[in-house]
Formats: structure tokens, sequence, C-alpha cells
């Protein structure tokens, strides 16, 4: 089971995703993947100049990203990490995806969730830049984006 803790900073409109929305994501998420204990996963979103530089510092390149995934480290045993279960973190730049979707020809809702849920699978350890890790990664991704839309 996924524990949300959502910050959905000053995003507005439709760029912002409803808590019962990445909530849902969530459990959709935690069924496919078959987690049992409770793990805690912090979600974000930030404007693009926030993006950009989380995306310099943690990814090494200087733009903005849509989507960016962090896996924690083991935290040490009684800890306030340990004790809350804390994962991961997925941080989503809306303006990026809205710019996508417009790319895409499809609604900003769909790209949210399509990236909240691509970010979720990075902070569970599925990747995409290996040929056979996208085999896996990419159906399981739009099989789960297809429950949620």
């Amino acid at each position: 089971m996924i524990r949300i803790e959502y910050v959905p900073g000053r995003s507005r409109g439709e760029g912002r995703l409803s808590e019962a929305a990445v909530k849902r994501a969530a459990g959709v998420v935690s069924k496919a993947l078959k987690l049992g204990e409770p793990l805690t996963v912090s979600v974000a979103l930030v404007d693009a100049p926030t993006m950009r530089r989380l995306n310099k510092t943690y990814g090494g390149k200087d733009a903005v990203t849509d989507v960016l995934a962090f896996q924690y480290d083991e935290p040490a045993e009684g800890s306030e990490q340990s004790r809350r279960g804390a994962f991961g973190e997925v941080v989503i730049c809306p303006s990026r995806a809205r710019e996508q979707a417009r790319e895409a020809g499809r609604s900003l809702k769909e790209e949210m969730i399509e990236l909240l849920v691509h970010g979720l699978l990075h902070v569970f350890g599925y990747d995409h830049i290996k040929p056979k890790d996208a085999h896996v990664m990419l159906p399981l991704q739009k099989h789960i984006v297809t429950k949620l839309l």
C-alpha cells in the first residue's frame, strides 16, 4: 500500500490534481505492484524554475522536465523517516505537463495522471532507459493509466 503525502504547491486550475485523484492513482499502482506494507511517497507539484533547479541538481540537466522521482535510501532504524515508512518522492511540473499535453493532443488531466503513475513506477524501481526495461515499465504504466482515466 502507498500512503501519500501530497503537496500541491501553488498550482491552480486544471493543472492541480485533487488529493483524491492522487490517492486513487497510488491505490491502483499499489494493487498492480502487489505492495503489502504501507510505504509513504511524497507527491509535489512545482513551478518550472523549481523543477529546472531540481533537475540540474539531481539529474545533471539544466532544463525543465516533466517529472522527477526519488527513491530514498534505507532510513536509519528509529528515524522519523523510518517511523513514517518514507520511501520516495515524485515531483511534477504542471506547466511542462501542459506543454506536453498540448503537443500530444490530450487533456492536461490525462498528462498529469500519466506523469504521476510514471513517477510512482520509478520510485518503485521501474525504468525505461534500456529497451528490455521499457518493455516491462511502459505497458504496465499504460495498463494503470487506462484504469484511472
